[in-house]
């Protein structure tokens, strides 16, 4: 297991105040940031942070063959204009209706009625799956600082605080924690019982070699801390679905890592999605007949994760995947993560009426050998958006994207496709595949390679398709522009699509990571925007 270190010094700044963050590690091949801050990091080094506004929490997850580790440091500050500022668990937001989860502060003790002083915004970390949220610039007096998750209707949690001056702290926790792991209570998750609504179940960092386990408590986390902890499949899966199986509503997976899951039928799942809305953020699930498999009732949000060697065509009734979103899930959102080396089935396959796909690296690079990089064979209302697809020169079938192959039974025929980076390395094939009877948007995407743009019928504005893409390093599929990249100020504004800004506001950062996406000039043409 590695071992990691990171310190800020100064620990406790002025506003607008610097630090230097420094860290070293042992037995890591590779760290990443998430928190206040993000992107890939050496194992050891040091950065300075500049105008740090309000308190900022720095963590460092670092890899090696032995699983993951994390450390954090939070820096202070102090100055400025007064306010309060805090962490929420992410137990306590309604996670597939982001906009439902405010922060009020109210004048006065024990008081939530009449107008807020002050309304906030509860946001997500980068690359992580943390919130926190600011109330910024607040006069002296005391005050309730309020939590809702529907909008104001209800609060989640309330807390009395008294501003004088300086930021004041106020984090919202969850309301049980449950440990597992050596020396724990419970030394394995499927060691668990008398789960109650609300409750998060924290994993230390480790491997934990079977059972499967079904969780059926409704609105639970199962989180991993300290690092990832990982699953790995027993020899027989008893429930024959998968090593998790997620039957209740309202639930999530945070920072966990499955892999080896087989049963009888070929869709041994690392995780299998029997109930409603679930979200997975952080995790990583590999080298299982399924990466992901399930569905079928609400809503399913994946972001922040890997998907890697699952998948097989072994049944000639089926394949799997390496995630699939089987036929009446509501809205399936896939965003900011990093989908790879599908085993002959499909990197993603979803039958959801919606399909949101959002700033994701999907592809089969060198030698991934997977089906179609994305497959909506149902239709559906569908965005796809600021994504760096590719098949590589071993794919098993020559189309990236397709809609509506098998049929258009969801109840929308309308697909966007717009501010792609999309790479065809096979040499031909078709970049996009669209059935008859379907309206469609193909806007801002970057082609590269041979082969046919879009078949079917489709709104083609300002695409651009290139043999000499001069990305930052083609070979390693960096997709990142350069001062000569084709397409830069060549795009037009995207719009709205329906109801959705069609404008991509983030890019994607390796692995599973985001930023936002710059504004200058035109917009580019490809999922980046380029600065010089």
């Amino acid at each position: 297991m590695p071992t990691v270190s990171l310190t800020a010094a100064p620990g406790t700044v002025a506003q607008g105040g610097s630090t230097q963050l420094a860290w070293s590690s042992t037995n890591a091949s590779s760290c990443s940031a998430t928190g206040a801050w993000s992107g890939a990091k050496a194992t050891s080094g040091n950065q300075t942070i500049n105008s740090i506004l309000a308190a900022s929490t720095y963590t460092l997850t670092c890899t090696g063959s032995g699983g993951s580790t994390a450390r954090s440091a939070t820096v202070n500050v102090t100055g400025g204009s007064a306010g309060v500022s805090g962490a929420v668990d992410s137990s306590l937001r309604a996670r597939h209706q982001e906009s439902a989860n405010l922060v009020y502060a109210f004048a006065g003790l024990n008081s939530t009625s009449g107008t807020p002083i002050a309304t906030t915004a509860v946001v997500q970390d980068a690359g992580a799956c943390t919130f926190r949220y600011a109330l910024a610039g607040l006069p002296a007096g005391s005050y309730t600082i309020a939590l809702t998750s529907d909008g104001g209707a209800s609060f989640k949690r309330t807390a009395n605080v008294t501003v004088s001056g300086a930021a004041v702290v106020q984090d919202f926790a969850p309301t049980r924690v449950i440990r597992v792991g050596p020396g724990r209570q419970f030394t394995h998750p499927s060691q668990v019982t008398g789960l109650a609504s609300g409750d998060v179940v924290e994993i230390d960092a480790g491997v934990y070699n079977g059972p499967a386990v079904t969780w059926s408590t409704s609105n639970v986390t199962l989180r991993g801390v300290g690092g990832r902890a990982h699953m790995v499949a027993p020899a027989t899966i008893s429930n024959g679905k998968g090593i998790w199986v997620m039957a209740g509503t309202n639930q999530a997976v945070e920072n966990v890592e499955f892999s080896g899951a087989a049963v009888t039928d070929l869709n041994g799942a690392g995780i299998r999605g029997d109930g409603n809305d679930l979200a997975i953020c952080g995790s990583y699930l590999h080298d299982n007949q399924n990466g992901f498999l399930g569905g079928g009732g609400g809503r399913i949000l994946i972001e922040y994760s890997e998907f890697a060697f699952n998948g097989n065509c072994i049944d000639p009734s089926g394949c799997a995947h390496n995630m699939y979103v089987v036929g009446g899930t509501a809205r399936f959102t896939l965003r900011h993560s990093y989908s790879h080396h599908a085993h002959s089935g499909h990197l993603v396959k979803s039958r959801a009426q919606e399909n949101y796909i959002l700033y994701n690296r999907i592809m089969d690079e060198a030698d991934g050998n997977s089906s179609y990089t994305v497959d909506l064979p149902d239709g559906g209302l569908s965005y796809i958006i600021g994504n760096l697809l590719q098949q590589g020169p071993a794919t098993e079938n020559p189309t990236i994207v397709t809609y509506g192959e098998e049929s258009l039974n969801n109840s929308s025929r309308n697909l966007y496709v717009v501010n792609n980076t999309i790479v065809n390395d096979k040499g031909s094939g078709t970049f996009i595949d669209i059935s008859a009877g379907v309206t469609a948007t193909v806007q801002n995407n970057l082609f590269v390679g041979s082969g046919t743009t879009v078949s079917g019928p489709a709104t083609q504005v300002s695409n651009l398709k290139t043999s000499s893409p001069n990305f930052v390093n083609i070979g390693a599929f960096d997709y990142r522009p350069t001062a000569t990249t084709p397409g830069i100020d060549q795009g037009t504004a995207p719009g709205l699509g329906g109801a959705f800004d069609l404008t991509p506001i983030y890019q994607y950062v390796h692995p599973t990571n985001r930023e936002t996406r710059p504004t200058r000039n035109a917009i580019d043409i490809g999922a980046y925007e380029f600065v010089p």
